[in-house]
């Protein structure tokens, strides 16, 4: 109906509305940093507009029905009392008779009159429901379905994946390779090759179309999603903090976990020391999502969390991106006292930290390029030694500036001295 449609219309456009008020709300000190402000607020207004446009609109139709309603029933008592009148002057009904019938009518008409309002707010609720009931409808994901059992050794093995978002536009492509407990395995590639994707298919916060992962020989969609996610620990290149303390945002990978535990993790992902820096140390609140904290700190208390997990596989989905080379050296080191018995999978743009995995993954537009250690790449002409050497060119290029900028420097001071 014409109405459903006016609320469906009306509703959707207050649901623009409040996304952009929430995007400019989360992202303020982006706004302010661009000084786009103005932008922000016509935006804003234009959404607003439409609201204000579409729910005129509805009330107008509202309007429309109601009068309209409103009309026909004020017709209908204006005609029983003209007539009633005649018939009672005329002697064809009694007065009494008359009377009744008005009362009746004005009784029946009301109600009726009524419920015409009460079945258009019934509408406008339909709507609501109706957009509940589309994510009511999506499938339920099951957690305790598939094989059970305590811990993973952490083999892992990629048989021709293939991966979609979308029907028909592949993401991942034929995509093999294997991974022997306790090995520290690199991913590389351009923007968009499809390396987040790839590592998101282990915990199965995806699951792949075509081919074959298997987990200590075990195919993965025959594992128990709960078991599968205690085994695996995720670190983001956007970590997520919870508007909670330092010690429960790292604490809560482990149920109970003890405070040298929770000590152990931050050293081991050189953020203890900071904490300790601050007025409050573990206890210092970071606000909703880390609001209060840098990038690398929020980062290295990601990496904090997983390693309180000691899940035999470690993923890290270019979760260092935000720290400082010292600090990744560092980071680096703890981990590799780890590498034993822990199954590694790195993503990365720093070519340092990959060079010294056991073995480094070359996607390029949803396939796999190359693979072999990084002696082994530099030998290949290939993706991996163009990266290479742009980035080793680009560091030569900063060392020198380093080095030439102070001697400029002075090379000014004398001149402004003899001047002088």
């Amino acid at each position: 109906t014409r109405v459903k449609k006016a609320f469906k219309n009306s509703d959707e456009a207050e649901g623009r509305m409040s996304t952009v008020l929430q995007e400019n709300l989360t992202g303020v000190r982006v706004v302010r940093a661009f000084a786009r402000q103005a932008f922000e607020l016509e935006k804003f207004d234009k959404k607003n507009a439409e609201f204000r446009d579409l729910t005129y609109r509805l009330i107008r139709l509202l309007a429309w029905y109601w009068s309209v309603s409103d009309f026909i029933s004020l017709i209908q008592i204006a005609a029983v009392t003209v007539l009633g009148t005649y018939w009672a002057a005329n002697g064809t009904i009694t007065l009494g008779t008359m009377l009744a019938f008005a009362s009746y009518v004005g009784m029946l008409l009301w109600p009726v009159r009524q419920m015409g309002r009460v079945l258009t707010d019934m509408g406008k609720a339909m709507v609501s429901v109706g957009r509940i009931q589309e994510i009511l409808d999506e499938p339920a994901e099951t957690y305790d379905d598939g094989l059970k059992f305590s811990r993973f050794k952490g083999n892992v093995e990629f048989s021709n994946v293939c991966f979609e978002y979308e029907p028909g536009k592949p993401v991942l492509q034929d995509i093999s390779f294997k991974i022997e407990a306790g090995q520290t395995v690199a991913i590389l590639g351009p923007t968009g090759a499809g390396k987040s994707s790839l590592v998101h298919l282990l915990p199965r916060l995806y699951d792949y179309q075509k081919g074959s992962i298997k987990v200590d020989g075990m195919e993965l969609n025959t594992i128990d999603k709960k078991v599968l996610r205690r085994n695996i620990g995720l670190a983001l290149q956007e970590p997520f903090l919870f508007s909670k303390t330092i010690r429960d945002n790292i604490g809560m990978a482990v149920k109970g976990a003890s405070q040298k535990q929770i000590y152990e993790a931050a050293e081991c992902s050189a953020i203890h020391q900071v904490i300790n820096d601050f007025e409050k140390g573990y206890d210092t609140e970071v606000g909703e999502r880390g609001v209060t904290l840098s990038g690398g700190q929020k980062q290295r208390l990601a990496i904090a969390r997983i390693l309180l997990k000691n899940a035999p596989i470690l993923i890290f989905d270019d979760s260092l991106s935000a720290v400082d080379t010292e600090t990744d050296a560092l980071i680096r080191k703890e981990l590799k006292k780890r590498a034993e018995n822990v199954t590694t999978i790195i993503i990365s743009h720093r070519l340092v930290t990959l060079s010294e995995a056991d073995l480094i993954l070359v996607l390029d537009q949803g396939k796999l390029v190359q693979r072999g250690s990084h002696n082994e790449l530099m030998t290949q002409e290939g993706l991996y030694k163009r990266i290479w050497k742009i980035q080793t060119d680009l560091e030569e290029e900063l060392e020198q500036e380093i080095e030439t900028k102070p001697a400029v420097d002075l090379g000014d001071k004398d001149k402004t001295r003899r001047t002088g």
